[in-house]
């Protein structure tokens, strides 16, 4: 039986709250498949294929950010799939990124959106805005704005 758009939205609150907010990282096998993809979550913005490997970026992030928050702000479901606008704050406490800590303050925005079979996500598609956490924490120049 398939999902309906409102189970999969709740799913995908449940999963910021419970994953991100409240650091329940066994969360992960449980809502992420075992054959899910999560396009832009590697190095460089590659892809990460299954629990294992997802669970390793978010040891990542979660090192250089421990306090992270990510805040639901917007979403919209269609079908199997919701997109969502979040914005998250974190202060910055870990070189797991390979910078160390400064423990400044830092909020920026991601889009995503997955998509969802028998209540666990299946692919899923990031956009993280990790330049302007860099900029907050000085790790890179500010530079000119665009006229």
């Amino acid at each position: 039986m398939m999902s309906t758009e409102r189970e999969n939205e709740a799913i995908f609150r449940y999963w910021f709250e419970e994953v991100w907010n409240k650091k329940q990282r066994e969360k992960i096998t449980e809502l992420f498949a075992p054959e899910g993809v999560a396009h832009g979550m590697g190095p460089n913005g590659t892809a990460l294929y299954g629990p294992a490997a997802f669970l390793q970026a978010y040891d990542l992030f979660t090192g250089a950010f421990p306090d992270i928050q990510v805040i639901v702000e917007r979403t919209v479901a269609s079908g199997d799939i919701v997109a969502g606008l979040l914005r998250c704050e974190a202060t910055h406490g870990g070189d797991h990124l390979g910078i160390p800590a400064t423990g400044k303050r830092v909020q920026f925005p991601v889009m995503t959106m997955a998509r969802y079979h028998d209540g666990k996500i299946v692919e899923g598609w990031n956009v993280i805005d990790l330049m302007a956490a860099l900029r907050q924490i000085g790790a890179m120049p500010v530079g000119d704005t665009l006229p």
